[in-house]
């Protein structure tokens, strides 16, 4: 079943956001196919999409997953000193 058809149908909260990040997921590495950072290409169940929102604006960038374990601490101080919210669909925690 394809993931838009699974959030549709899902029983609960959690399997509805876990299909919708699956396919938020898919796009994005559909769209951008290399690491923002290491130029690799891009897998679905080893990317990981960062977005920021700051002030109403979003940033995201699609990483590979080595690369964004790597770089998560920065990632996440320069949130923090910015006041940006992170959101964090890693591929490989999604079923």
């Amino acid at each position: 079943m394809n993931n838009i058809m699974a959030a549709l149908l899902a029983e609960t909260d959690a399997d509805r956001d876990a299909a919708l990040n699956r396919e938020v997921l898919r796009q994005a590495v559909a769209r951008n196919m290399f690491c923002s950072a290491s130029r690799r290409v891009l897998d679905v169940r080893t990317a990981v999409y960062v977005s920021a929102t700051t002030a109403g604006r979003v940033a995201a960038v699609v990483l590979d997953g080595e690369v964004y374990d790597r770089i998560r601490p920065d990632i996440e101080v320069l949130a923090l000193a910015k006041g940006s919210t992170l959101e964090i669909i890693d591929g490989r925690t999604l079923s």
